[in-house]
């Protein structure tokens, strides 16, 4: 019995994205003296890349046919994020560079062992939240 449709996961999928990243950031394809060697360039290179992929790069085989009347059909245009709902639109990459990104909850630093002060828990308390 074959399983669901998205039910498991494809390795050539897999393949398919991990070329896209090769192809998209040089340090992943060949030895290079960019500064994407250290880890954090890496990594944040790599963020990047995921989203405009999936918030920029309209993808062929995700493409809906629309009617248009007695006219025939066009396909409309789509991202990976705009087909799973996250969005309405293809974003531009101005848009996505612009876009802020709320920052998580501040936690204090846990420094030294033992209970916080009532003052320190006011504290936290208008600041976490």
């Amino acid at each position: 019995m074959m399983p669901a449709v998205g039910a498991g996961v494809n390795t050539a999928f897999i393949e398919r994205l991990n070329a896209t990243f090769r192809q998209r950031l040089s340090a992943l394809g060949r030895r290079t003296r960019a500064l994407a060697r250290r880890p954090a360039t890496l990594n944040a290179g790599m963020y990047v890349m995921g989203c405009l992929y999936n918030f920029c790069t309209c993808h062929h085989s995700l493409r809906r046919k629309l009617s248009v009347g007695s006219y025939g059909h066009r396909w409309v245009k789509r991202t990976p994020a705009l087909a799973a709902g996250l969005t309405d639109h293809v974003w531009s990459l101005q848009e996505l560079l612009n876009y802020r990104v709320p920052l998580p909850p501040w936690r204090p630093h846990r420094g030294r062992q033992g209970r916080w002060s009532k003052a320190t828990h006011a504290l936290v308390e208008r600041w976490a939240t």
